[in-house]
This record gives structure tokens, C-alpha cells and sequence, in this order.
């Protein structure tokens, strides 16, 4: 599954990403309002398999993001199930999130990365209401969900502290 925007690849995770996802989540910045907390190596190879893993099992999931220019990675976007425990609202529908690599925010690929994805979940048939979750404390990643259709359902906490549920309707 590869999708392209005037700037951007994205493409199902491969091998060759690992490296650079793994640096991404071992980088005390880019995690400050997921956990707080980097990952190591083998946490990473964890999630980074269970991206691939959604893909098959589900159809869908996280892209790598490439840049169209040079090949290098800038972060993971799309979709997959956290089972959270936060409530029928939130836990019954595709989860959204987009994580930039150190060097790649402020640039506005979060938003077009995005916005692609969205466009392409929308005409899937298990497309529909996606939801999406960030620190309440994080406005960028909340200007980003804002630009993507998502509008605040509640706040609540989970295991990292006080969080912001938003929901998104599809547009077609």
C-alpha cells in the first residue's frame, strides 16, 4: 500500500525503515507527550512488527513516511486498534496517530501525511468514525487533528496522564 502527496511517500513499514523508526522512539523529544518515556531497541522492534502486523491482520495501519525528495524517513502515520480500555467511544473504532522522526516537525508533513491517509481510509469499506488520542498539554499535534476533521469528544486519563479523545466522521 503506497500512497504519494506532492512531498511525501508513504509505504507499508519495510526492513530497511527499523533503523530510523527505532532512533525516532529512542529520542527523548519525540516521545516527551506520548509516554515521557523513549523506547529501546527491542520495544521498538515490537511495535515496529505489530505496524506490519495490522497490515496484514487488518488491512490497515501505520505508514512509513518517506520524503519524496531524498528517501529519508520523517515519521509513521495511519491507523490501528490500541484497545485502550477507554471507553466503547473511543475503543470501537480506528485509532489515528502520526509521530514525526527529530528534525521533521514544524515542517507540516504531520498534516499532509494525513490528510492522504484519511482520503484513503475513507473510501475503504471498514472505513467511517476514526478517533484519535494526544497529551492535553500538545497543541501542534492538536492543530494537526483540527486540520484533519477531528473535533474534541472528551478528556479523560490514561496510564501517561490527562489525555484529549477526539473523534473524526468521514467525508465521503
Amino acid at each position: 500500500m503506497r500512497l504519494e502527496t506532492e512531498r511525501l511517500i508513504l509505504r507499508v513499514p519495510e526492513l530497511p525503515d527499523f533503523d530510523a523508526f527505532a532512533a525516532m522512539w529512542a529520542d527523548e523529544n519525540v516521545n516527551r507527550f506520548i509516554s515521557g518515556k523513549t523506547w529501546p531497541r527491542n520495544e521498538s522492534w515490537k511495535k515496529f512488527t505489530g505496524n506490519v502486523g495490522h497490515w496484514a491482520l487488518l488491512g490497515y495501519g501505520q505508514w512509513s513516511v518517506l520524503r519524496k525528495d531524498s528517501g529519508e524517513y520523517v515519521g509513521q502515520v495511519g491507523f490501528f486498534d490500541a484497545d485502550r480500555d477507554l471507553g466503547p467511544d473511543f475503543d470501537n473504532d480506528r485509532e489515528a496517530g502520526w509521530v514525526l522522526a527529530p528534525g521533521a516537525d514544524g515542517q507540516g508533513y504531520a498534516t499532509e501525511a494525513m490528510q492522504i491517509a484519511h482520503s484513503w481510509m475513507d473510501k475503504q469499506p471498514f472505513g467511517g468514525r476514526t478517533v484519535c488520542m494526544m497529551d492535553a498539554d500538545y497543541p501542534a499535534s492538536r492543530r494537526v487533528a483540527e486540520k484533519c476533521g477531528y473535533v474534541e469528544m472528551r478528556r479523560t486519563e490514561d496510564t501517561f496522564g490527562a489525555v484529549v479523545l477526539f473523534e473524526r466522521m468521514t467525508s465521503v
